[in-house]
């Protein structure tokens, strides 16, 4: 008979951030220093949303790596930082937490566009929308209409409970980092 391996060390990382290049840039250098270190990540996150480019790439990158990525939404999930929550291979949430989702929009400040230039913009809106929901669902296993359903009514908001009966959540239970552990911390500033 043979004996199990150890368990591999596990780098708590808490992201606290809007989903904007230099935070993403800090949350990536950190998995991968766990990575290349054998350590699989426990995430804890809680984020209002952002740049969807910038979060479908986080998503599809944590996806690439060799190592168990757990994500655990511990008090809001919004927007865009649900496909980097969905990225995790086991996947929890807080009593309390809530999951936002919304379509996509574009800010232009004192933009004159010709009509060409609309239809393009909002071929743009549609492709993002359609990625983020094609990507949330490859991710956690939901139906592609299930996850495009939830950004084309306005805002739909979720709770903890209703995320486990849709199987976005594998279970209700709130974060705790055991005494020790060494944490990664990644906000705004």
């Amino acid at each position: 008979m043979g004996t199990n391996p150890p368990p591999r060390p596990i780098q708590y990382i808490v992201f606290t951030a809007d989903v904007q290049a230099v935070q993403t840039s800090k949350l990536r250098n950190a998995i991968i220093t766990a990575s290349n270190a054998g350590q699989d990540i426990y995430l804890l996150i809680s984020s209002s949303g952002g740049n969807v480019a910038e979060g479908l790439n986080m998503a599809a990158f944590m996806r690439t790596l060799p190592i168990q990525i757990t994500t655990h939404n511990i008090a809001q999930t919004d927007s865009i930082a649900n496909v980097i929550f969905a990225a995790g291979t086991r996947r929890y949430a807080n009593t309390l937490a809530s999951f936002m989702f919304h379509g996509v929009s574009m800010h232009y400040e004192k933009a004159d566009m010709i009509e060409a230039q609309l239809q393009e913009r909002a071929q743009q809106i549609k492709r993002l929308r359609e990625n983020i929901g094609l990507a949330f669902a490859s991710y956690t296993g939901i139906p592609v209409t299930d996850a495009q359903a939830l950004m084309l009514s306005g805002a739909t908001i979720l709770s903890a409970t209703e995320a486990l009966a849709k199987t976005i959540i594998h279970e209700i239970r709130d974060a705790a980092i055991p005494p020790g552990s060494q944490v990664v911390a990644i906000g705004n500033a």
